[in-house]
């Protein structure tokens, strides 16, 4: 069962997907959410904790360092610069979204601080990042990871921030072992 989000700012998308598993009983549920979908997933998780069985964050956002778009800017470009095979990734992502979309989304996400609900997690997590990810900082994934209770890291060497698209063989290979 795919549930296809409806584009409602951060803390509305994760009520109404936490709403949508309670009201269609689907217990048992894998939430997998990526980038802000992993920040909605991980507060959806927190809300209806008895409908979510596993829960997948792949690069999620949710701690910010800071909560300056200049402080995201910078470190992207300098990335893009030691990296240039990253770059087509990256525009179409951004194409994808759209950049007024992304500027929105942005600025909803850094409103959000899901620090706090970590801990309340109750299903058993995988957290993926990509060792190189240059829009959410690497060292933030052990800090997912030891806050929610039944959480295992793992680090996918040489990726960046779109592990479905740097990365696919081994992203599916770890999402198929802890979906299993």
């Amino acid at each position: 069962h795919v549930v296809q989000l409806p584009r409602l700012r951060i803390r509305e998308a994760a009520r109404w997907l936490a709403a949508k598993l309670q009201e269609e009983d689907l217990r048992g549920a894998a939430v997998v959410g990526h980038s802000s979908g992993g920040t909605i997933a991980v507060l959806a998780a927190a809300q209806a904790p008895e409908a979510v069985d596993r829960l997948v964050l792949l690069a999620p956002a949710g701690i910010f360092p800071s909560r300056s778009r200049f402080a995201f800017a910078v470190p992207l470009a300098v990335q893009v610069l030691r990296a240039p095979r990253r770059l087509p990734h990256m525009i179409r992502d951004s194409l994808r979204i759209g950049p007024l979309r992304l500027w929105l989304i942005a600025s909803d996400l850094l409103s959000v601080d899901v620090a706090p609900t970590l801990p309340e997690i109750r299903a058993p997590a995988l957290v993926l990042w990509g060792a190189d990810d240059p829009l959410l900082s690497p060292a933030l994934g052990p800090v997912f990871a030891d806050q929610i209770p039944d959480a295992r890291l793992v680090m996918l060497p040489e990726c960046g921030h779109i592990p479905m698209l740097e990365r696919p063989a081994e992203l599916h290979r770890e999402l198929l072992g802890f979906l299993a």
